[in-house]
């Protein structure tokens, strides 16, 4: 399949089959694949809650106003964006320096600290952009695979963040069920067209 077939065959799916599971081995490999997604200075801000227990998927559920698919879903992925990864700057910097990426760490230390460190807005911002293009690959890497999916931004973070003890540097950003699709969803639903959206060299008046 290639990327245009799997963007084009890509769905949310909200009908599962609860029969059917995805394995740890083809989570692991789509969750590797993923994360060669960029992020903002390469401080990979994702991390990942697999949840696969009736137990742990009625706590999803109950946060996220009822929706079935998550207890039929064979995993659900609570997907984290690390407000503070500008910490994890060290883990980084001699690969970097090693490679020719940079000459010294003295550019990188100025991002981790004035740009990153000293601005909330910025750290929690680049954690949802990072996380957000990630989970964009993530879906269409599913779907290649065979596996079908759907991004969920309807829950409430304050019971997931209590429910699954997350720390408060880490924020959910997303949730994101795996499995095989059950019914089929109904036809794609209308999209803007390019007249509609795309601007010459300004924005343009009425346009929008």
């Amino acid at each position: 399949m290639t990327v245009t077939e799997a963007i084009t065959a890509r769905r949310s799916v909200h009908s599962y089959d609860p029969d059917k599971h995805v394995s740890d081995e083809q989570l692991r490999e789509l969750i590797e694949l993923s994360t060669l997604a960029p992020s903002s200075f390469n401080l990979n801000h994702w991390r990942f809650i697999v949840v696969r227990s009736e137990e742990g998927k009625t706590k999803l559920h109950e946060a996220s106003l009822n929706q079935k698919h998550i207890k039929d879903a064979s995993a659900v992925l609570i997907v984290l964006g690390k407000i503070d990864a500008h910490t994890d700057v060290d883990r980084f910097i001699p690969d970097w320096i090693e490679k020719g990426y940079y000459p010294d760490d003295k550019h990188l230390r100025v991002v981790s600290g004035k740009f990153y460190g000293l601005n909330p807005v910025v750290q929690r911002d680049e954690a949802i952009r990072s996380t957000s293009i990630m989970i964009g690959m993530m879906m269409l890497a599913a779907k290649e695979r065979g596996l079908d999916t759907a991004a969920i931004i309807g829950f409430r973070p304050p019971e997931v963040i209590e429910a699954f003890e997350i720390p408060e540097n880490y924020m959910p950003v997303m949730m994101l069920t795996v499995g095989y699709e059950k019914t089929p969803p109904p036809d794609r639903v209308k999209r803007l067209g390019y007249d509609d959206i795309v601007h010459a060299e300004r924005f343009e008046p009425g346009k929008g």
